[in-house]
């Protein structure tokens, strides 16, 4: 199967199918309902990278993890975990986004 560049559609699938809904896309990062994690479109079509907000707490995280994983690769789409991020206010209507990489592997990347 051929995976459009940011297919947003195959995302949306993996996301709701986690009882998660997209709130907002933009450019190469689309963000999830409550913030607790967010998708970051890669180079690849066939790979996202995920970040999850600093305030999520361990066990959501590996229980969110664990199910993108399996949606994902349903759809022959890898995710790397690529580490947690925050938002900050910044100035009027801006909004910063930190991101703190851990370097943490998932264990599907279908280009290897």
């Amino acid at each position: 199967m051929q995976i459009p560049h940011r297919a947003l559609g195959i995302v949306r699938e993996i996301v709701t199918e986690q009882g998660h809904d997209l709130t907002y896309a933009y450019d190469d990062l689309v963000f999830i309902d409550h913030n607790a994690y967010l998708l970051q479109f890669t180079n690849s079509p066939a790979m996202l990278n995920l970040y999850f907000n600093i305030e999520t707490s361990d066990d959501e995280v590996q229980k969110m993890e664990a199910g993108l994983l399996e949606s994902a690769e349903k759809r022959n789409i890898g995710i790397e975990r690529k580490g947690h991020y925050e938002l900050a206010q910044a100035g009027d209507n801006n909004v910063e986004i930190k991101f703190f990489d851990t370097q943490k592997k998932c264990r599907l990347d279908p280009e290897n």
